[in-house]
């Protein structure tokens, strides 16, 4: 069997593939074109693949022996799931690998525009210090709208009650009477624009949220 690794993965994914019988382990140094991938899939198991790398119905078609796709982290928007489908490829992801770094992650950055760090940081580096241009404001009592209530968007919203914040949220697809009314308010779109003083974006991108 045959596997081939297209984006970079972590050592230890790579190192568990090696260590497996009877697996062949490809792995790719760079991200290659379309027209590469059909020189060397024709007898590829399975595919391994990140954010860069996009499986086409061309790619799964030419791989005859290709058996499923697996995809390092949660979107799936850059494989043709449909066509992959209709050939009896399975398509696989990591949908809570990224959960705890992306709320965190969002919560760094909800910090650093709220207290100036980053012109705080340009403006020491350049020798000056103008500390009274740099005060910023605190999240406490701050509305934060929280677009999309999956797995991220609640753990953003759990830890974002500890600074004192207001929460509310859209969630076209979750009903109000499941959550806690002291945790979030579950509001309309047109709501949440016109009450946040933060909003940040939880969703997968699909025909029905690109360019939201």
């Amino acid at each position: 069997m045959k596997v081939l690794v297209c984006d970079p993965i972590s050592k230890i994914g790579i190192e568990h593939l090696k260590n497996q019988n009877n697996v062949e382990t490809i792995i790719l140094e760079r991200t290659h074109s379309e027209d590469e991938l059909l020189q060397i899939i024709n007898d590829i198991s399975a595919i391994a693949v990140r954010s860069e790398t996009k499986i086409t119905k061309t790619i799964i078609e030419s791989a005859k022996q290709l058996k499923i796709v697996g995809r390092a982290g949660v979107g799936v928007d850059n494989i043709d799931i449909s066509y992959a489908t209709k050939k009896g490829v399975v398509v696989v992801n990591t949908p809570e690998v990224n959960t705890i770094s992306a709320c965190e992650h969002t919560i760094g950055l909800m910090l650093s525009l709220s207290r100036n760090i980053p012109l705080g940081d340009n403006s020491i580096k350049s020798g000056d210090w103008n500390r009274h241009q740099l005060i910023g404001s605190e999240l406490r009592s701050k509305t934060l709208g929280i677009i999309g209530l999956g797995k991220i968007g609640k753990e953003l919203m759990e830890r974002c009650k500890a600074f004192g914040m207001k929460i509310i949220a859209y969630d076209p697809y979750l009903k109000k009477e499941i959550f806690n009314n002291d945790l979030v308010s579950i509001v309309s779109f047109e709501e949440l624009l016109i009450n946040s003083d933060y909003i940040s974006v939880h969703i997968p991108l699909n025909n029905g949220t690109k360019n939201l």
